[in-house]
């Protein structure tokens, strides 16, 4: 008999570990909701920043490509005696150089500040996701981080960066 009951003790301690292993967290205190919330306005107000300044990053990239490009076409076709031509297309590049600086230094901020978005995002998924909370504690706060908690995430398009994007 005592093997059985060895064998029972066994098995209800594996459950147990288990369940313990997959157990709820806890719910989140006031505090905690709190800064749950200001993490979900912070994302939905830097998300759609973001996703706007990433859209004209874009475009203003491929302007910039295309003038490279045309003023690599009128290298070729200017005739290398015409002076104020040759001096005129050098003034231009160095514009289009500069131009260029300032573009890759504004893609530099733009990249940390989505770096910035992604590790709210992560400590959100971590400290918040899936996390209950009282509802009396949730009506302590004010209404926009309310209707924030209750959106959540589900219709927020966080930016990321692809690391096989990087040039």
């Amino acid at each position: 008999m005592l093997p059985v009951i060895h064998r029972s003790c066994l098995a209800i301690a594996v459950l147990l570990a288990t369940g313990a292993a997959h157990a709820e967290p806890a719910p989140l205190d006031r505090a905690a909701l709190h800064a749950c919330a200001t993490q979900v306005q912070q994302l939905r107000s830097d998300a759609t920043r973001l996703n706007a300044d990433t859209a004209r990053l874009d475009a203003r990239r491929v302007a910039l490509d295309q003038r490279s490009a045309a003023l690599r076409a009128e290298a070729t076709q200017i005739d290398r005696d015409d002076l104020r031509a040759t001096l005129d297309l050098q003034q231009r590049r160095q514009q289009h150089n500069s131009e260029l600086l300032a573009f890759n230094t504004e893609i530099a901020r733009h990249r940390q500040a989505i770096d910035a978005v992604n590790g709210v995002k992560q400590r959100y998924a971590q400290d918040c996701a899936a996390r209950s909370y009282r509802r009396a504690d949730l009506a302590t706060l004010p209404a926009d981080a309310q209707a924030a908690m209750r959106a959540g995430l589900a219709d927020i398009e966080v930016p990321y960066l692809d690391p096989a994007s990087d040039r």
